[in-house]
């Protein structure tokens, strides 16, 4: 808060600038004007809150003062002191709703009451109004939520429109305004963007729609489409980490949700081209689901034919999403996270890579939180990527090895996993299918078997997310004393060692 002494006595107004400590009180910044011309030009400048001003100066008393200045800030806390305790003088005090008037010679003690009191009565005023502030953001909110529904109550539109005051009978248009700042801390500002428009001079109301959107509406008369326009280029270059996809003008409230339809095709183009900032609206295409509906089952086929032609499958995907410029990126997202899981799912070896070498911890989240497809094509193209190495790593064996280390890497976990286990599932004795597996792979399956799980557990214990108990169960050993043991045998260190030297 501010405050503002005047006063043509300077013992009385330095005085009290130094014997009071405002700060106490919450106010940051004093200042001090020595008659009431000067008090008028410092409270046009300076916009204090409280004035504690004398009623006699030269130039211009202090009740003239204050009638001039509530004129320009009829919210300001007046605080009158005078040694003349003139009737009249109370009157006019009392007449533009004083605060105090405070008899001289002060005592400190009134001075502070009466300076507390102000500061209580701001406190109150501001508590409320910002309760009304957020009803009617409330309110507003809830306006544009109903504007951009096809089947809102227009009675009940029209209603809202009255309590917010946004006005009937204008040209409107919609927009999406969006933030393209990828931080986990991030989000689109609507107080930001409400503040950008009513600077500007123009009534816009505002929803957040999630995280990073926001629906605007923005009211106009007809000749101002332009200016609209203009001002929504100018914010996204004034502010950097925003975009906005802009809808086609409506010349009646009935008229907005097809604008907010067509700001939200606008604004999806950010997935294609994110190097644009300012999306308007164009000719809608028709759109081709054919080549939407080949992809998935073109991907099985290579994942199982050809795995090394997956990435020319991430690659060639991308690009005739990107050609036809495919609207329903859900659905996009859906079939990468689809061909992700297939060719991850539960392999904890591919897991524990990508969360070691590239930071994935959750495949899906990832695909989720990338904003543009050239995110999602770099982040298929790490996943197959790394499953093509593990594939390229077990593709010299026969079919039936490459049948055991996969039945190995999908039911190591089991403590129980052994030579008998696997024959019995590959239907062949156990003396017979432990020569083929040692004759390829020049190790028995039991050691097989235990290679992998250690293998696995020193990628485990250098993450610093997991317990050695639960490493130990991840890993299919039947306790941790056992895992540590047998850890200690391969390696010459403790599970614990092992992590600080690493």
């Amino acid at each position: 808060m501010r405050m503002l002494i005047a006063d043509d006595d300077d013992y009385t107004r330095e005085g009290l600038s130094e014997s009071i400590d405002f700060e106490k009180f919450g106010i940051q910044e004093v200042f001090l004007a020595c008659d009431g011309a000067e008090a008028l030009k410092l409270a046009a400048l300076k916009k204090p809150d409280i004035v504690l001003t004398d009623v006699r100066m030269p130039k211009l008393n202090g009740i003239e003062f204050a009638e001039k200045l509530a004129e320009t800030s009829p919210g300001c806390q007046l605080l009158f002191m005078s040694g003349y305790m003139d009737v009249e003088y109370l009157k006019s005090a009392i007449k533009l709703s004083a605060v105090e008037y405070i008899e001289k010679p002060l005592k400190l003690a009134e001075v502070e009451q009466a300076i507390l009191k102000s500061v209580l009565s701001i406190q109150s005023k501001q508590k409320q109004t910002a309760v009304l502030n957020q009803k009617n953001e409330l309110e507003r909110q809830r306006l544009v939520g109903l504007l951009r529904d096809t089947g809102a109550h227009q009675d009940t539109i029209k209603e809202l429109c009255q309590e917010t005051g946004f006005p009937l009978g204008k040209h409107y248009v919609g927009m999406i305004m969006f933030s393209r700042n990828e931080d986990e801390n991030s989000r689109a500002d609507l107080d930001l963007i409400n503040r950008y428009w009513s600077s500007n001079g123009v009534m816009a109301i505002g929803e957040q729609l999630d995280r990073y959107r926001c629906f605007v509406i923005a009211a106009y008369d007809r000749q101002d489409y332009k200016r609209v326009n203009y001002l929504a280029d100018l914010f996204v270059r004034k502010n950097e980490t925003y975009s906005i996809g802009m809808g086609v003008a409506a010349n009646r409230l009935e008229e907005l949700p097809e604008s907010y339809r067509l700001a939200c095709i606008a604004a999806e183009r950010s997935f294609y081209y994110p190097e644009i900032r300012f999306y308007s609206q164009q000719e809608e295409r028709e759109q081709s689901k054919a080549f939407f509906t080949n992809l998935l089952p073109e991907f099985y086929k290579r994942k199982e034919e050809h795995p090394d032609q997956l990435l020319l499958w991430v690659e060639t995907s991308c690009s005739m999403l990107k050609d036809n410029e495919y609207t329903d990126r859900a659905r996009i997202i859906a079939l990468f996270e689809t061909a992700a899981l297939a060719l991850v799912g539960g392999n904890q070896k591919l897991l524990i890579q990508l969360e070691n070498d590239y930071g994935i911890r959750n495949v899906e989240q990832s695909l989720r939180e990338c904003r543009t497809l050239d995110s999602l094509e770099m982040m298929m193209r790490i996943i197959c990527t790394t499953y093509m190495e593990e594939v390229q790593e077990t593709s010299p064996y026969s079919r039936l090895v490459q049948d055991v280390i996969g039945y190995i890497a999908a039911h190591y976990r089991n403590p129980d996993l052994d030579l008998r286990t696997i024959a019995d599932q590959m239907h062949l004795s156990t003396a017979h299918l432990g020569m083929l597996f040692k004759q390829e792979t020049g190790t028995s399956i039991k050691q097989y078997i235990s290679d992998y799980r250690i293998g696995l557990a020193k990628k485990l214990v250098m993450s610093e997310h997991y317990k050695m108990n639960t490493i130990a169960e991840l890993c299919g050993y039947a306790s941790a004393s056992y895992f540590a043991k047998v850890f200690k045998a391969s390696t010459d260190l403790s599970p614990l060692e092992y992590r600080k030297k690493t």
